[in-house]
């Protein structure tokens, strides 16, 4: 992200909005990435007055100095001695200075030359040493690994991210989007320490309500900040809205952003399926030539303070709707949190898939209401069909 004062925001009426990049723009994005390339192996002092050459007298400065602090951010810089400390050398180097009485260039060469041996170093070398954990004197050895491209989106990301350091709350609606997702939505919210409650259904979209400090009683910084990391999971759900409150100057501002907007995820897609067992059920369920069609991970479940999103949903020509959950990971946490959320949903149209290997028996599914199906290896489709049968019409 970047810091306030290379964020750039403008205001109608009671409206604000990131300013995004004008095309004419991006080509600060190459010149800075080349220069820094350029720069691999020098230090860091170096590289900062090459970026003030470049960013001359161009009105455009600020925008330089955006792209330098992502691409920084990305890079690697180490100190040019290695593994000698250079507070080590300095003690050493100091002391004998004291007790020499070391006052002229004569005298400290003396010092030099006498303990750079003892370093297999040259005198002159060791006195660049002496100071080399400066941040200026760091060497930069690995370059920022993206393209001008991919920087450019950077900038236009961390711009939307800013205004959302002010935020009191946001309100997101996320419609039906590339299976899998709603999950991950999720999964961000609480990595991120975000409260939030849930409405809404499939086919009109999900709201989703997330406090911010406001709620806390204080406006914290802190809390925004969260709110700004979590805007990249957002732009993986294909169709989506954002609005946000802000307080700005005593000013209590919206902030709206969607799924038209330039912003464009920074990563690749992960994987489609979590697991090889639910990648296997969809390709088999694809041949089994049945008229209910498969959905991963569509449907979201309140649970009030956490969610639960079904692996897959079955839709059927007439109607009817129903889930499945497929049971595979033997790890006793997760055992003890799946079995919590199951109860907690109580959806009698979910069928829940056990995988025999886990250490688990009928009893401890005796309050969940719908069909439990322990299976080996492989989950048959049709086991699943046959489970169908046995929901409610």
């Amino acid at each position: 992200m970047l810091p306030s004062d290379l964020l750039f925001s403008h205001k109608r009426g009671a409206q604000v909005y990131p300013r995004f990049l004008r095309r004419e723009q991006y080509v600060w994005a190459e010149q800075v990435l080349n220069l820094i390339r350029e720069h691999q192996h020098r230090t860091r002092g170096e590289l900062q007055a090459a970026l003030r050459a470049l960013e001359g007298d161009s009105p455009d400065y600020r925008i330089v100095r955006g792209f330098a602090h992502l691409a920084l951010n990305a890079a690697e810089f180490t100190l040019a001695t290695g593994e000698l400390e250079p507070e080590t050398l300095r003690r050493e180097v100091f002391t004998l200075s004291t007790e020499r009485g070391v006052y002229g260039e004569t005298q400290a060469r003396e010092v030099l030359e006498t303990v750079a041996p003892r370093y297999r170093l040259e005198a002159e070398t060791l006195r660049e040493a002496l100071y080399a954990d400066l941040p200026e004197n760091h060497l930069l050895t690995a370059l920022p690994d993206f393209t001008p491209d991919q920087l450019v989106n950077r900038y236009n990301l961390a711009q939307a991210q800013g205004l959302l350091y002010s935020a009191l709350c946001l309100r997101l609606t996320a419609h039906r989007n590339v299976p899998g997702e709603y999950r991950r939505l999720f999964q961000h919210l609480k990595f991120h320490g975000l409260m939030y409650a849930v409405e809404g259904n499939l086919d009109d979209g999900y709201q989703i309500y997330v406090d911010g400090p406001a709620s806390l009683f204080k406006q914290t910084r802190k809390y925004g900040l969260q709110m700004a990391l979590f805007l990249p999971a957002l732009l993986r759900v294909s169709r989506w809205e954002m609005e946000a409150v802000l307080q700005r100057d005593g000013q209590e501002l919206s902030y709206r952003l969607d799924a038209q907007s330039p912003l464009k995820p920074l990563t690749a897609a992960p994987p489609a399926y979590d697991s090889l067992l639910e990648e296997s059920f969809a390709r088999r369920w694809e041949k089994l030539g049945t008229p209910w069609a498969l959905e991963r991970e569509v449907e979201i479940v309140d649970l009030k303070g956490t969610v639960f999103v079904p692996d897959f949903a079955l839709r059927h020509p007439d109607g009817r709707v129903a889930h499945v959950e497929i049971m595979g990971f033997w790890h006793p946490d997760y055992l003890r949190r799946k079995l919590d959320k199951l109860r907690r949903a109580a959806m009698p149209d979910l069928i829940v898939a056990v995988s025999e290997r886990l250490n688990v028996g009928a009893d401890d599914f005796r309050d969940i209401p719908g069909p439990v199906l322990f299976f080996k290896g492989k989950l048959e489709p049709r086991a699943v069909l046959d489970s169908l049968e046995q929901l409610p019409r």
